[in-house]
């Protein structure tokens, strides 16, 4: 059930591509098609993570109420992928970034909290983030090969992460 946001995404990502590209549209709704794809896929991310969290603490999954919560809060996660975004041209930022969203949704905080504490979370478990980081660039690297489906494989491998980075998180915070 963890994984149906991500799939719903790669399959509405996969038609809305195909229909731009082989279907003549207009540029208006060529736009239009393409930016409501980016928001629901958007949402749909955020969604993943938080029903991994219900997942992690063995929570009935609601896909319905995952997207209402990310909906509640959408402009504080698109806020939040904006700073996610800057800090990302640094390459060594990347894992603060995923762990800065994990917390966000964990903790239901906002984003200067979640930097704070992701960077706390990075310092004192580095290794296994590190270890992390490297499993998932492999696999990436591995999935990029995988013809039409590598997108959607992708994302699975991203849910995987996710829940990585929620067992880290916890962990470090009941230490």
């Amino acid at each position: 059930m963890v994984f149906l946001p991500p799939i719903i995404s790669g399959v509405l990502g996969f038609l809305v591509s195909y229909t731009l590209t082989n279907i003549n549209v207009g540029a208006l709704l060529f736009t239009i098609i393409g930016t409501t794809s980016l928001i629901f896929s958007f949402i749909l991310n955020f969604a993943s993570t938080d029903m991994s969290r219900d997942a992690y603490y063995k929570q009935p999954l609601d896909l319905g109420q995952s997207i209402e919560y990310i909906v509640g809060r959408f402009f504080t996660f698109v806020i939040a992928a904006v700073f996610g975004g800057l800090l990302s041209i640094t390459v060594i930022l990347m894992p603060v970034v995923l762990f800065m969203f994990v917390i966000m949704v964990l903790d239901e905080t906002d984003i200067m909290d979640a930097f704070e504490k992701a960077i706390n979370v990075l310092r004192a478990e580095l290794s296994d983030v590190l270890v992390l980081i490297v499993v998932s660039i492999v696999a990436s690297l591995v999935i990029g090969y995988v013809p039409l489906f590598s997108s959607l494989l992708n994302s699975i491998v991203n849910v995987i992460l996710g829940i990585a980075f929620i067992d880290i998180y916890v962990t470090h915070k009941n230490r």
